[in-house]
């Protein structure tokens, strides 16, 4: 088993091993949580999602991560860090979620989200990270804004031989300017 890299008030997050596949199958797979992919991965589509997975954690040190709940020990989705060159033709660290369908409206997202920003700044040392989504995505975007993401821009970007408008936020790490230590811009919650 994977070691837990952080941990949330209601979740631990490690890396995916080839052990998990069956609970990556079960949100990957599922249309009405791939939605803004426009379809659920077929076997094929999930194993090369779990290699592209392992080389970003071989290459970046950090992925999509296991998100598991501390109370249930169930499987919640995919919440990570992903090492980017192509953020509105920026790099950076982008953070990405994908929840499982049985933990939606729950908050997870959010919580996820904001621990994920918070491992980046004190562990990764970057001092800003990007979420990008499709801009018909209204769910990814109120989690971006919930934890106090600032929209940056839209672009268009080529998905599957198509031309989709996506959305950018950020997060950057900002020095709190009475005790000149480094804080998140994400609000308290």
């Amino acid at each position: 088993m994977e070691p837990i890299l952080f941990e949330t008030e209601r979740m631990t997050f490690r890396r995916f091993t080839p052990d998990d596949r069956e609970a990556v199958s079960v949100f990957l797979m599922d249309p009405e949580v791939m939605y803004a992919w426009e379809h659920g991965f077929s076997e094929e589509e999930v194993t090369g999602w779990m290699e592209r997975n392992s080389t970003r954690y071989d290459r970046y040190g950090y992925g999509w991560l296991y998100a598991e709940d501390k109370e249930t020990s169930g499987n919640i989705g995919a919440i990570g860090l992903l090492y980017t060159g192509d953020i509105a033709g920026e790099d950076g660290w982008e953070l990405g979620y994908i929840v499982n369908k049985r933990f939606w409206g729950k908050g997870y997202a959010a919580e996820g989200a904001r621990g994920c920003i918070e491992h980046a700044f004190r562990a990764i040392g970057t001092d800003r990270v990007f979420s990008q989504m499709r801009t018909s995505n209204a769910a990814s975007r109120a989690v971006a804004e919930r934890i106090g993401m600032e929209y940056v821009t839209t672009y268009d970007r080529l998905y599957h031989g198509e031309t989709l408008p996506y959305h950018v936020y950020v997060m950057k790490k900002t020095e709190d300017r009475r005790s000149g230590r480094k804080r998140t811009g994400a609000p308290d919650a």
